[in-house]
């Protein structure tokens, strides 16, 4: 199940971000303000409140990588911020690949599983003894290397969704949980992870066949984890689970675990959610809630269609409620070419739209990585900076 993806019309002029300084694990300096984002022992990039209802990391730059990143949250029209970020720039300094981690959690029931899901997943993946391994393995095998990343990206999902849900049987937050979009780009390989209904997509230049001039194409690399899908719905019930579309949601379908309405007629508390797949949600896991990742591996500048990758927007499903992928790419390709902070016009795209149609906007946050013009980690420019 998916959807079909709009289609460039036209050409559009590619644009290059200007990034800022390399990073360490210490302190970069933002694009355009000599104040210094702060990190920690991981790496982790800490964003600057930009209003009480929004915070940005401007874009940053590592050394020898041949890609920046941003990110910018808004609350919308919502009490709280339930939406968390993660960026390490600088994943693993002394190695000799540059390589990045990247991930947006929209959480559910409060931000209690996506605040404590942001603090796991790295020290998850360094954890994993695929990491470790992948250190060993020269960068010329290919299909080594490929395999291991995949093993890495699974063994964070399944580590983070069990420290998650015994954080959750101690501080009684059975009901806890959020979704997870996440991207590790190594060297020329980006490797995407995701749970429930937050998106990934990939911007790429390709050559129009009608008119020979270079087009920018929005690509979605993940598909939405809904319970209708056949293999969602199948795994659900076979856990005694159901799948019901409600009413009051827009007859839109939502997990139920067992009989719902004998369980609250009962006295408990049974939980729905929209999405088939997510961290914590104990309520629901023994009734098919997965926390399995689909996971997808792009080889850049070798793959075929991917010759030329020069975005990637990591975002919480506030924006793709509005935004299509084609829309995005171009969004953050004009805000390139006015050196704007692309994840900020990406957000502000998106409240205005909601506005627009009159719409109670969600939370809103976005991740969005900027690639040279090669689109591969060979490129020298990073270096020189």
């Amino acid at each position: 199940a998916g959807s079909s993806l709009p289609k460039a019309t036209g050409s559009t002029r590619v644009s290059s971000c200007r990034p800022s300084r390399p990073c360490g694990h210490q302190a970069v300096t933002a694009l355009g303000s000599p104040a210094k984002v702060q990190t920690d022992h991981f790496g982790r990039v800490f964003g600057t409140p930009v209003s009480p209802v929004s915070s940005q990391v401007a874009p940053v730059r590592c050394p020898g990588a041949p890609w920046s990143v941003c990110a910018f949250q808004h609350i919308g029209d919502r009490k709280t911020q339930e939406d968390r970020l993660t960026l390490v720039p600088s994943l693993d300094p002394d190695g000799r690949t540059p390589c990045s981690f990247f991930g947006v959690f929209d959480g559910t029931v409060g931000d209690f599983a996506s605040d404590n899901v942001k603090e796991l997943v790295v020290p998850k993946l360094l954890e994993s003894p695929s990491w470790r391994a992948l250190r060993s393995v020269s960068s010329s095998r290919h299909g080594e290397q490929e395999r291991l990343l995949e093993q890495v990206m699974r063994d964070m999902y399944r580590t983070v969704d069990e420290s998650l849900l015994f954080r959750c049987a101690k501080s009684s937050q059975h009901y806890a949980t959020c979704t997870s979009v996440t991207a590790l780009v190594v060297g020329d390989l980006i490797v995407v992870g995701h749970l429930g209904d937050s998106r990934i997509i990939l911007g790429k230049e390709q050559s129009d066949p009608n008119s020979g001039a270079t087009v920018l194409i929005g690509e979605q690399l993940t598909i939405d984890h809904k319970p209708d899908q056949d293999s969602e719905r199948m795994r659900i019930e076979q856990c005694g689970g159901m799948v019901e579309r409600l009413q009051n949601h827009n007859n839109k379908p939502f997990i139920r675990g067992g009989d719902f309405l004998m369980r609250k007629a009962l006295g408990e508390q049974p939980m729905q959610l929209q999405y088939s797949r997510a961290f914590g949600a104990k309520d629901l896991k023994i009734f098919g809630l997965s926390s399995i990742p689909d996971v997808k591996i792009i080889r850049m500048g070798r793959d075929p269609g991917y010759r030329h990758v020069r975005y990637l927007v990591l975002a919480s499903d506030g924006l793709w409620d509005v935004i299509t992928s084609q829309s995005a790419v171009q969004i953050a390709n004009d805000a390139c070419a006015k050196d704007l902070n692309p994840a900020e016009e990406l957000v502000r795209a998106a409240l205005l739209e909601q506005s627009r149609r009159k719409a109670r906007a969600d939370n809103v946050s976005a991740v969005v990585v900027m690639f040279d013009a090669a689109g591969r980690a060979t490129s020298a420019r990073a270096s020189d900076l």
